[in-house]
This record gives C-alpha cells, sequence and structure tokens, in this order.
C-alpha cells in the first residue's frame, strides 16, 4: 500500500521512477524491518512521592510510529536512580502483549532529592539511552530524615561559598550540630571535611571554583539522633542566562532569506522569555521574541561578507551577546511551513553555483518509514514541495532532501497532528458531587459508533488536588512520551503542556522541533545488514562458560543442569557448544529466586569443570538529560505533603496495615579504635561501613567460621550452622568476595584465610543490596581477595541468584459502606485510587469504582491507555468531593 502511494504521487509529479530511487526506498524498508522502534510509557499514580510510599506504575510499550501494542519485547527494566547516578533500586517485569506492571516501595532511610525513573527493554538499548523513558520525580522524606535545607551561594575569591541551613520540619534549627560531608565531581569524591554548624543551623562549605557544578553529601544525626543523609547539587552564583541561535536546516545561506530559531535557557536548563535583536551596522535587521518557554523564530535576510550582530535581552533585564552561526556562500538550505491547515510545505534554497540541473528528492519519512517521495531538477534557486497532512500519522517525521547520489544535502523533522490517533472515549459518574467516604463508580466508552471492535487496555489513577503542588497538565504524559520524548533528545521543558483536549499546540511544537535534536535514520547504514548489538528478550536467560578446571580453555560439549532450590526436582539440561557457551533460555520466575547450576564433562561425567556465569550488564546511567526538573531543598518544598503523610502512616500503623518507621542502630567508630577492615572488602556501602566489624585477629582462635562467630554477632543466631538475623529469624545472606553463598557453605571457609568479616543488619547498609538484602547479610573477605575456599574448591558446581520477575504488591483500597470492610478512622489519602487493569471489552466498555477520602475539594482522575489499533487515550475529569 505504501508503495502505491509512492507510485501514484511520482506519477503526478510527471517523474521517471527510476532503479536507483527504489533501491534506496527497498533500502529503507529493509532497515525499518531490522530495526523496528520499541517506545516505553510508565503511567505513575502520582507526581512526587515521599519515603514510606509506594510508586505505582503501569508499563505501556509500543513499536512503530502508530504505537501498536508491542509484541517485540517479552520483559522490561525499571530504575530507580538517585541524584548521584546510582540506581537505588531496578526490577524486570513481563510485558505481555505489551503490557506490565509495577511498584517501588520507598525505603524509610531513602535519601530525599529528585530521582530518575529509567524504563527501557534490551532491544531499545540499540538506539540510545536518551530514548529511553527517563522521568524525573521528587521523593521527600518525614519518615526517619526529618529536617529541611535551604541552600544559598555567594562568590568570594577562588571559592563559592555555600550556606546549608539545617531545620526539623517543625522549624527548629539543629544548631551546633557536627556533619561530615562529601563534595562530589566528576564523577567522584574530591574533598572528605567535617564542620559544625551555628546556632542557626547553618553550615558553610567552601567549595573551589574550579569544580564548577558539584554535589554535596551530607551526613549527620536529626534532633531523634537518627543518622540522615543529603545530597544536594552545588550551583555556582555567577553563571549567566544564554541563547543559542539554530538555522533552520543547519544552515544560513548568504544572500537568502534564513529563518532562525532562537533557544534562551537560564543556567539550569529552562526556558526564559527573552528579545534577541540582530543588527547590520546601525540597522536592525531582525527582532524576535520567544515564548515563555525560551523558544522562538524568525527570518532575516543575510548579505553576503556583512557582518550581522546578534543581543539578547531577557525578561530578568540582564543582556548578552550571542555568537552568530558560521554563513556560507555554498550550500542548501530549507525552511518549512507548517501552520499551514492542509498541507506541508517545504522550501529547498540553493546556493547559485549549485543550479545545475540535478535531481534532489523530496522523501517523508519516519526512521525510513517511507510516506512521500518527490523529486525535482534543480533549475532555479528555490524548490517547492508540498504535501497533503491527510495522509500523514501523528508524530514526529523526518524531511529530508537527498542529492543525485542518495545522500541528505538538508533535513527537517517536524510535528504533525492528526486527529485520527486520538481514541474517543465518554466518562460517565453516577453522581455530580460526591461526599467524603462515598462510592464513585465511572463507566467508559472508548471509541466511535464506526468502530467495529473497541478492545483497548488502560489505567487510572485519582489524586487529592489539594495535596499536590504538580500541574497535572504541565506534566510529561502518555502522548508526550510516545510522541515526543520517544523521537527527541535533549531536555523537554513541560511536555505536557504541547496537547490539551482541544488538540496540541502547534506553533509551540513547531518552534520545539527548530530548536530540539531528533532521533533519525543512519542513511550509511541503510545499505548494510548490521546486525544490531543488543537482542529482542521474550524472557529471562542464564548463561555462562563451562571451562576446564583451572584453566582458560572451554570445556566442549558439558552436560549443563540448572535446577530450582525451591523444587530440586524442577531442571532444565542444555550442553555447552565449543566454545563452551551455555544457555538456558525462556525462563520466567520471580524475583529472590537461587538455582544451583552443575556441569559434567561429555566423556568420563567428571564434574572437574570451571563454571562462569555471564554477568548481568546494565546500560550506563548518564547525566539527566531533564536536569531542569531537578529541585534543591526537597524536603523544604514539599512540607505540606511530608505531614499530610506523617498523619496518614500513623493511621496505618494504627491498624497494623504498616509497620513503624524504621529505628536506625547505629556503630560509631572513632579513628583511633576503628577495625582495620580489608581494602578490598566487597561491602557495596564501602569497606567498615557496617554494624558490626570482626577482624583476622579475633577468628585466630577458631577450628570453624560456624562456631567462632556463635555468639559474637550482634542480633545474629546459628541454626545449623546458618547465620539468623534475629530481626525476622530469617536466615541471613552470605557473600565471600563479592560471591553469593549459600549460609551451609559457612562452616567449609577456612578461618586462616579470612581478613574480615562484616555483618549488615540495618537498612541503611542492607538496601543497597535490594531484594539480596532484606534478610541481612555478612560480608566476608579473604586476606588474598580471591577466595577463601581453599579448603572447599566446589568443582562443577555453583550457586546463583539472578534477578527475576518483580512480583506486583496489591494497591490498598478501603471499603466504607459494607460491614466489616477496611475502613480508617482518618483517610488522609493522597493517591485515592489506582486502578491498573481496565479492559474495554469488544463495545469499548469498561468500568471500575473506589471510596473518596476524607479530603475534601477537588479530585482528579487520570485515565490513559491504548486501542488495539494504537490510538491513544489521555482523559482528565475532575471530581467534587463537598
Amino acid at each position: 500500500m505504501r508503495f502505491l502511494l509512492v507510485f501514484f504521487v511520482l506519477l503526478l509529479s510527471n517523474s521517471v521512477y527510476s532503479q536507483d530511487i527504489q533501491k534506496v526506498l527497498d533500502n529503507m524498508e529493509a532497515y525499518r524491518d531490522r530495526n523496528p522502534q520499541e517506545k516505553l510509557y510508565l503511567h505513575l499514580d502520582k507526581y512526587a512521592y515521599t519515603a514510606g510510599e509506594t510508586i505505582w506504575f503501569k508499563a505501556y510499550a509500543t513499536i512503530g510510529l502508530h504505537n501498536l501494542f508491542s509484541n517485540h519485547s517479552g520483559i522490561a527494566y525499571v530504575e530507580l536512580i538517585d541524584g548521584a547516578k546510582k540506581t537505588v533500586s531496578s526490577m524486570t517485569i513481563p510485558l505481555v502483549m505489551g503490557l506490565g506492571m509495577g511498584d517501588f516501595k520507598l525505603q524509610d532511610t531513602i535519601t530525599e532529592g529528585s530521582y530518575r525513573l529509567r524504563a527501557y527493554t534490551n532491544w531499545m538499548r540499540n538506539a540510545d539511552e536518551k530514548y529511553f523513558y527517563d522521568r524525573t520525580i521528587q521523593i521527600s522524606n518525614g519518615r526517619t530524615d526529618n529536617v529541611m535545607t535551604k541552600t544559598s551561594v555567594r562568590a568570594e575569591g577562588k571559592d563559592n561559598i555555600y550556606t546549608v541551613q539545617l531545620k526539623s520540619l517543625s522549624g527548629l534549627p539543629l544548631a551546633k550540630k557536627q556533619v561530615r560531608y562529601e563534595i562530589l565531581s566528576g564523577g567522584g569524591t574530591v574533598e572528605r571535611k567535617r564542620g559544625n554548624t551555628d546556632e542557626e543551623g547553618n553550615l558553610l562549605v567552601s567549595l573551589s571554583k574550579k569544580y564548577g557544578e558539584a554535589q554535596l553529601k551530607l551526613r549527620f544525626d536529626n534532633l531523634e539522633m537518627l543518622p540522615v543523609n543529603k545530597l544536594l547539587r552545588m550551583v555556582p552564583p555567577d553563571l549567566a542566562n544564554s541563547v543559542q541561535l539554530l538555522p533552520e536546516g543547519g544552515k544560513l545561506l548568504g544572500d537568502k532569506i534564513n529563518n532562525i530559531a532562537v533557544k534562551a535557557i537560564t543556567p539550569k536548563g529552562m526556558g526564559i522569555k527573552a528579545k534577541v535583536i540582530f543588527t547590520v551596522g546601525r540597522d536592525t535587521a531582525g527582532v524576535v521574541e520567544t515564548n515563555t518557554l525560551g523558544m522562538g523564530a524568525g527570518y532575516i535576510f543575510i548579505q553576503p561578507n556583512t557582518p550581522i550582530v546578534a543581543r539578547a535581552e531577557f525578561e530578568d533585564g540582564s543582556v548578552v551577546d550571542v555568537a552568530m552561526p558560521e554563513v556560507y556562500t555554498s550550500g542548501y538550505a530549507i525552511t518549512v511551513n507548517n501552520q499551514n491547515g492542509s498541507k506541508v510545505f517545504a522550501q529547498l534554497n540553493v546556493s547559485n553555483d549549485l543550479v545545475n540541473q540535478k535531481e534532489v528528492y523530496f522523501v517523508l519519512h519516519h526512521l525510513s518509514e517511507v510516506i512521500f517521495v518527490s523529486k525535482q531538477k534543480v533549475n532555479k534557486d528555490e524548490l517547492v514541495f508540498s504535501v497533503d497532512k491527510k495522509m500523514m500519522p501523528t508524530g514526529v517525521l523526518t524531511i529530508s532532501i537527498l542529492d543525485e547520489g542518495f545522500q541528505p544535502i538538508a533535513e527537517r523533522p517536524f510535528f504533525n497532528y492528526n486527529s485520527n490517533t486520538v481514541l474517543p472515549v465518554a466518562v460517565h459518574l453516577n453522581k455530580e458531587h460526591f461526599a467524603a467516604r462515598e462510592r464513585v463508580k465511572v463507566d467508559m466508552r472508548v471509541g466511535d459508533e464506526s468502530d467495529s471492535i473497541r478492545f483497548g487496555a488502560f489505567s487510572a489513577s485519582v489524586i487529592d488536588l489539594s495535596k499536590i503542588k504538580d500541574s497535572v497538565s504541565l506534566a510529561p504524559n502518555i502522548m508526550s512520551t510516545l510522541l515526543l520524548n520517544s523521537d527527541l533528545n535533549g531536555y523537554i521543558e513541560n511536555p505536557g503542556y504541547y496537547f490539551d483536549l482541544k488538540g496540541v499546540k502547534s506553533r509551540d511544537l513547531d518552534l520545539l522541533m527548530l530548536t530540539q535534536g531528533w532521533r533519525n535514520v543512519d542513511w550509511r547504514e541503510l545499505e548494510g545488514d548490521v546486525k544490531p548489538k543488543y537482542d529482542v528478550e521474550k524472557a529471562l536467560k542464564i548463561s555462562g562458560y563451562t571451562k576446564k578446571l583451572g584453566r582458560t580453555k572451554p570445556e566442549v560439549g558439558a552436560k549443563v543442569q540448572l535446577i530450582s532450590t525451591k523444587n530440586y526436582m524442577d531442571f532444565v539440561d542444555t550442553t555447552s557448544n565449543e566454545e563452551g557457551y551455555f544457555e538456558f533460555g525462556n525462563l520466567l520466575f520471580p524475583d529472590s529466586v537461587k538455582f544451583l547450576i552443575s556441569a559434567r564433562d561429555a566423556n568420563k561425567g567428571k564434574n572437574n569443570i570451571d563454571i562462569v556465569i555471564d554477568k548481568e550488564e546494565k546500560p550506563l546511567v548518564g547525566n539527566n538529560r531533564n536536569r531542569g526538573d531537578e529541585l534543591a531543598d526537597v524536603n523544604a518544598v514539599y512540607i505540606d505533603q511530608i505531614n499530610q503523610s506523617k498523619q496518614f502512616f500513623s493511621e496505618l500503623e494504627g491498624k497494623g496495615l504498616m509497620e513503624k518507621s524504621i529505628a536506625i542502630e547505629e556503630v560509631v567508630v572513632r579513628a583511633s579504635t576503628k577495625k582495620k577492615v580489608a581494602e578490598n572488602s566487597s561491602n557495596l556501602n564501602g569497606p567498615g561501613n557496617a554494624d558490626q566489624v570482626l577482624t583476622s585477629e579475633e577468628l585466630s582462635t577458631c577450628p570453624t567460621l560456624d562456631m567462632c562467630l556463635a555468639g559474637r554477632l550482634m542480633g545474629v543466631t546459628f541454626v545449623g550452622g546458618v547465620p539468623y538475623n534475629t530481626r525476622g529469624n530469617v536466615p541471613m545472606q552470605i557473600v565471600l568476595d563479592g560471591m553469593y553463598l549459600e549460609g551451609d557453605q559457612l562452616s567449609m571457609i577456612n578461618v586462616n584465610d579470612i581478613e574480615s568479616i562484616e555483618v549488615l543488619r540495618n537498612a541503611n547498609y542492607t538496601s543497597i543490596y535490594g531484594v539480596n538484602g532484606g534478610n541481612g547479610l555478612l560480608i566476608i573477605t579473604s586476606k588474598t581477595g580471591l577466595s577463601a575456599m581453599r579448603s572447599y574448591v566446589p568443582k562443577g558446581i555453583m550457586t546463583v541468584q539472578p534477578q527475576g520477575l518483580h512480583v506486583n504488591r496489591e494497591f490498598y483500597k478501603p471499603v466504607y459502606d459494607v460491614e466489616g470492610g477496611n475502613k480508617l478512622n482518618r483517610d488522609l489519602r493522597t493517591t485515592i485510587h489506582w486502578e491498573p487493569n481496565i479492559v474495554a471489552d469488544k463495545s469499548g466498555k469498561a468500568s471500575f469504582e473506589f471510596f473518596t477520602a476524607d479530603g475534601k475539594g477537588r479530585y482528579v482522575m487520570i485515565i490513559e491507555g491504548l486501542d488495539l489499533s494504537g490510538r491513544i487515550l489521555r482523559k482528565l475529569v475532575e471530581l467534587d468531593v463537598r
């Protein structure tokens, strides 16, 4: 159908459809088939959270420009990343026909700050991290933190002096408090110091200007004598607003009228209103004013060999000179008019020396999915093309103009909006107004009467607007993510601004296209058959290599067996190949499951084999592209939400629905008495950061390790030689030189080979290990750092615990009109309801219900999802609770 359309258009243009351009189109189609675009979107229950709450989300995976449910990948990865680019929690979720769910329980000890939620599939890694789902959220802490910060900065000589004021949530200053702090820059710690707050709770930190932007990591005790961590971004005071000038199509041509886009930003990367004045000598050549997001564009005539000066005036009164882009005397430039209601017009401007009667090709496409093709001869210095909007789908499309050798000479993205992309929906509530704790029934019907089938999958959250600081209309949503963020790179401020119930803000979207980088096809790869680096993952796998004992040579044809420790009768067999590689694929297992892997050689069935398991390679965490959404002093910004959540948590604790805030036990180690810990300790918190440390000297008189440790470890008992955490009476995880062992293997470790043992029991030390740290850990480091198990060398067998699939928890739903139902004395919920499993039947009908809380005023219901045709649904419904 697509090629019929292309052929039809070319016939209309009276062009000869050459075999050469057909080969290019064939290559583009093959490239698209090899590299389908997969996208991910997470619908969150709300926009900001506090410690003790849960981040609830529904994942939507789509494929291609038309956003059909993706059956490409079977699993997705979701990560919670802190301000220091450290992954504090991660999970693997199954995707069934492009749909998945998950939840992050926020630890009581989580550090307040701006965090990132990043989600991707293994296939999406073939593009770039900047096209992952990546959203900045704010997390405050009123559970174990209870401290607000207020930061300010001034320049003084070669240093910047930062003042950090520490106050309790009630406003009391943390006076005369000792604070340990680190300054982080360039991916590492550049300074470690100590200081004391004054009577007003102020801590002064001096930072050399050579470090520019850095991060300040604080550690101190709050008024309740609980340890508190803070991570603050240190922004220099002398940064100024800036302006970029971006010629449409990338080039300014002399002796032509050129469209120049303007992007004005603050030091934080946020848009700022500005006016840019272009002058030639004493004459004004043009003026461009930006919108409130700092974007604008205007036409100016570029006179050859005549210098142009640009100067920007900002709404805050500051003024800066702006560097002009280079002016070319030879080349091509493109201008696009997308504001016409029925057509898109593009004009190719050509310098006089290139008017050569050769052919150029106009290709409208999305990542090589061709929508329209035409060609003209370069017989004049201005060539005009137009395309009917009715034939174009919604999304970021690219106009590429190719020369006679089919190489791009000018390209320009633009956003097309087709109302057929939006899924119509009618939402009916059982009442016009509601009282507190009243049942709300929601009936939905999606699609049009003309639709033969109206199946779709959706999710809904209901939030109390009085408890939300963030703008629902400006926040990222399913439309902005699937239609914009998945194709643009860089920061998009207030992405929800571009979409509303009436359609899109067409002019502002075009300014965004002029000032933003975009995802495009690599024309050099079209003719090749380059195999993608990352495979499609339908399920989990465990893989590795079998090697001859103590050697690097592979053990070919080894019989390898995977056995679940949950059920020793549940096993899978395979054989290693000529490289010793083996793989157990198509696995589906929940998180925290351990496996035994055994291997025997093919000839004699001996287990004299080394097994090496492939380590899971995670994509690197780069800089936050949404840095403009990061906030300083998050606790202070969200103090109202913290206080409301404290009341709600108190109610849940009284009902036994939530554990009381964790009281952190801390061992204070003084420098003069600090025990020597192995420098090569695998402790993820850092060597010595533990609840208790034992050194080799304290172990020198013991016959076996389990006998030696019994009675010496605080909060640890031994049952059958296995260490148990007295908090919950659960078996602890053993980690030997970074290798995870079963508890019953403890007695097999030679005591004389051990340099140190670190005990991790409390959440401030165990949380970094995720699910592996839930029961506490013993971190054992050998004297060599290689292996302390010299007296016990396991051959042909090992234990592995890969990350399995996340097991979803249930959202708590109080019921007030049923005797014996879940009820709260004070219902102060912020997220009133979370409904991730809404499915419309063939007639488009779906329904759900919930109860209002005690909060009165306006609630908002946010419904999002897709139907089987890829039409996107986003609906906001306000409820009046009186």
